[in-house]
């Protein structure tokens, strides 16, 4: 037995440097109030139809990205949904490439599990058909939408059409289909993606709605003026080509942020119009602080046993935490987690039965050293 899980108790650091990915790793503790917020977002879009965009903003290690994978687990969204369909929900990272609109496009169809799609609506197949034909007014989109829903079209092979990559003897087959050429451009992409999510929600049978986080936003900075322009029509398009249930989340790292206004730099006024809402992830405060590592510390995926009567933070005493963020000072969430990581990573080296406010003093180069 390790010497963390014999003394402390615990199964496993608990402190991440990075997000968790694998989603029995995927905990949320402490900050109810955030917490409420997202869901709060994502079960008025499953219930009021109009499609809308959200800023979520905060300084780098704020939580952004761990709000993404939390309210991407299954398990979540179906407890969010309350007796209606779940929402199909996907994360994306912002692409930071010559031709981001295409990009875009590409990791969503990446996420897409196309043989699981036309099983989920096999029973509205030709329901869908008429509803695609209602909606769209050009034939060619309408039969890229349709063969999402296919069974008849090889999946790989429509694969491969979608991110052309096709051959020219499997693209004969493909115009069976109803697809005379193949994709070109934004505006082609854009219309493809509106149809296929209005379809997931048909009805709210299969899916309530379509959620959308897009990571890293921020890095729509790095992109020339074209392309931040491209980026801009896409969200606008998406979003108008998918007028109903359709959430969009926009995670923004930027620490001079201040107001919705500074944004006018990398969004046009047609998007931030279209802005419902902004979250902010702020620096937590020390009763925010102390929650939080009561909630994780505590979590069963870590404890081993029962927490500790009168210890609520153990193997951290509150004066050991109040040294830490004296230390520290206001800093983001990532910063304190790295900072208890490495007093428990030491502690377990050197086999220090107790952690205290001396031993957090003993070691302030180390968890400040990289400030």
């Amino acid at each position: 037995m390790s010497f963390l899980k014999k003394q402390f108790k615990l199964r496993d650091n608990p402190f991440r440097m990075t997000p968790a990915i694998r989603a029995d790793e995927i905990v949320w503790a402490g900050f109810p109030e955030l917490k409420a917020r997202f869901k709060k977002r994502i079960k008025r879009s499953m219930r009021l139809s109009n499609s809308c965009l959200i800023l979520n903003w905060g300084e780098w290690g704020s939580g952004k990205t761990h709000a993404a994978n939390y309210f991407n687990l299954e398990e979540v969204l179906q407890e969010l949904s309350g007796g209606l369909a779940p929402p199909y929900s996907l994360k994306i990272t912002f692409p930071v490439t010559k031709k981001p609109v295409n990009n875009m496009f590409t990791l969503i169809i990446d996420h897409i599990d196309i043989h699981s799609l036309r099983d989920d609506f096999s029973e509205l197949a030709d329901e869908l058909a008429e509803f695609i034909n209602s909606f769209s007014s050009s034939t060619f989109i309408s039969s890229i939408v349709k063969a999402f829903f296919d069974k008849k079209l090889d999946e790989s092979l429509f694969k491969e059409y979608l991110y052309g990559t096709i051959s020219n003897p499997d693209f004969k087959i493909i115009k069976k289909f109803g697809m005379l050429r193949k994709i070109e451009g934004d505006d082609d992409r854009i219309k493809v993606l509106g149809g296929l999510f209005t379809c997931l929600s048909y009805k709210q049978k299969v899916y309530s709605n379509v959620v959308i986080w897009l990571d890293e936003f921020e890095n729509i900075s790095l992109l020339n003026n074209v392309n931040i322009e491209n980026i801009n029509n896409f969200i606008r398009e998406l979003l108008d080509n998918t007028p109903n249930y359709l959430l969009v989340f926009l995670n923004f790292t930027l620490k001079e942020l201040i107001d919705i206004g500074d944004l006018s730099h990398y969004l046009s006024e047609a998007v931030i119009s279209r802005v419902r809402d902004r979250i902010y992830f702020e620096q937590p405060n020390m009763k925010e602080l102390k929650a939080y590592l009561k909630e994780l510390l505590n979590n069963d995926l870590y404890r081993i046993g029962k927490p500790l009567k009168g210890r609520p933070y153990f193997p951290f005493p509150g004066t050991a935490i109040d040294t830490v963020v004296k230390e520290l000072g206001e800093v983001s969430l990532r910063r304190y987690n790295e900072a208890f990581s490495i007093l428990l990573e030491i502690a377990e080296l050197e086999e220090i039965k107790k952690i205290t406010s001396q031993f957090v003093l003993d070691n302030t180069e180390e968890i400040i050293g990289w400030k």
